[in-house]
C-alpha cells in the first residue's frame, strides 16, 4: 500500500492535508517552509508506531490507497498527549475497526483495555486475527530515510540509519558491480571499493579510481563523490528489505554539481518507479527541480506554524496555465507565478 495523504499537528507546528501523495514525489519551497520538518514528521511517526521512540505530544492522521485494489482504502489517526494517547482510529473500506477515546477503546465490537502509553496497533499484532492492523505496521516498518546534508565523512552519519562501511560490506559481487556501473554513469570512473581494517575497531571504505595509481580512502574523497557512492550503496542495501514501502530522501541533490545532481535525480526518481517503491524526496536543488516532473511536486508553502502544499491535484488550473508559459520548472518555484495566481483567485 502506498501513502495518499499526511496530516500532522505538534505544539506551534502543522502539516495540513499533504494530499494527494503519489509514487514519487519531490517536496520544493522556499527556505524554512518545513520541507525536512514534513519529511521528518513521516519519520517519526511510523517510528512512533514501531516503538521504535516515544512520543511527548502530537496527532496525525494517514490515508492509504493500494496498487493492487483500486477500491481498497485506510485511513488511520491517533493522538498521544503527554506520553498517552487520547486518541486512535483505524477506518478500513469505510468500516470504522478501531475506535478509541480517553474513557473507551473499542476493536469492532469488543471493548479493550490498552495500556495508556500504548497505542492498539501495537499491542494487538495478529496476521490472522488483526490482518489489517498488521498491514499498517508492516508498511510502518519498511519506511526508512536517508538526509543527504548529513552524509559527510567528517560529520559522521548521526541522523542517518548505517554507516558507508556497513553499507560497502553488504555488497554482493553482483550489487557491487551495478554501484560501480552507476557511478560510472554519473562521472565516476571507479574501478572497485571496498572496506578495509585500519586499526582495532576502526574500518575506513577505500576507492580505486581507474587510471589513478594511488587508492582513495573515504576521507579523502570529495563530498560530492562521498555523498554519491553512499547513496548508490544505500538504495542497493535497501532494496534486499522484503517489506521496504517508502523511501524518504531530505535535500536529495546536496553538494552535487549540475551534471550529477540532474543524472543522479533522474536515477533515483527512475529506479523507485521500476522498482514501486514509493519516494518523497525534497530539494530546492535548481538542477533537480528541471528534470522532475511537476507533476510529481509537493511546493510547500508556511503562513506562521502552518503548512500547506500545492500541487496538480488541488491546483489543476495553477499547473496547466503555467506549462503554457515555456518557462523552465526552476522558474515555478523561484518566481512570483504561484503568488500571483493565488491573489488573483482571492479576489
Amino acid at each position: 500500500m502506498i501513502l495518499t495523504s499526511f496530516e500532522y499537528k505538534e505544539f506551534g507546528w502543522e502539516l495540513n492535508d499533504l494530499a494527494p501523495l503519489k509514487p514519487v514525489n519531490l517536496f520544493v519551497g522556499r527556505n524554512a517552509t518545513g520541507k525536512t520538518r514534513s519529511i521528518r514528521a513521516i519519520q517519526d511517526v511510523t517510528s512512533f508506531l514501531q516503538m521504535g521512540q516515544s512520543a511527548h505530544s502530537f496527532e496525525t492522521v494517514m490515508k492509504f490507497s493500494s496498487k493492487e485494489d483500486k477500491t481498497w482504502s485506510m485511513e488511520y489517526s491517533f493522538k498521544v498527549n503527554v506520553f498517552k494517547i487520547e486518541k486512535e482510529s483505524l477506518i478500513v473500506n469505510g468500516e470504522q475497526l478501531i475506535k478509541r477515546s480517553k474513557t473507551t477503546a473499542r476493536y469492532k465490537d469488543v471493548k479493550l483495555s490498552p495500556p495508556p502509553e500504548k497505542l492498539i496497533v501495537q499491542i494487538r499484532r495478529d496476521r490472522n486475527l488483526y490482518p489489517d492492523i498488521e498491514r499498517l505496521i508492516q508498511w510502518a516498518e519498511g519506511v526508512t530515510m536517508v538526509t543527504c546534508s548529513d552524509i559527510n565523512c567528517a560529520l559522521g552519519h548521526s541522523l542517518n540509519p548505517y554507516s558507508f562501511c556497513d553499507l560497502v560490506d553488504s555488497l554482493s559481487e553482483v550489487e557491487k558491480k551495478k554501484v560501480l556501473s552507476q557511478a560510472k554513469k554519473l562521472g565516476y570512473n571507479i574501478s572497485d571499493i571496498k572496506t578495509i581494517d585500519a586499526a582495532r575497531n576502526c574500518q575506513f571504505v577505500q576507492v580505486k579510481e581507474r587510471f589513478v595509481p594511488h587508492l582513495i580512502t573515504d576521507m579523502d574523497l570529495s563530498n560530492g563523490m562521498y555523498r554519491t557512492l553512499y547513496l548508490l550503496c544505500f538504495l542497493s542495501f535497501i532494496k534486499q528489505e522484503t517489506n521496504l514501502s517508502l523511501l524518504l530522501i531530505d535535500d536529495l541533490g546536496e553538494g552535487l554539481d549540475y551534471s550529477r545532481s540532474v543524472d543522479f535525480g533522474k536515477m533515483i526518481f527512475d529506479d523507485c518507479k521500476e522498482y514501486g517503491l514509493q519516494l518523497i524526496a525534497s530539494s530546492n536543488d535548481a538542477f533537480l527541480m528541471d528534470v522532475v516532473d511537476i507533476a510529481n511536486w509537493q511546493v510547500l508553502n508556511r503562513k506562521n506554524g502552518k503548512v500547506t502544499a500545492i500541487n496538480s491535484e488541488n491546483n489543476p488550473d495553477l499547473f496547466r496555465k503555467f506549462r503554457m508559459t515555456g518557462l523552465s520548472n526552476f522558474d515555478f518555484f523561484s518566481s512570483d507565478f504561484i503568488d500571483s495566481y493565488l491573489n488573483e483567485q482571492k479576489k
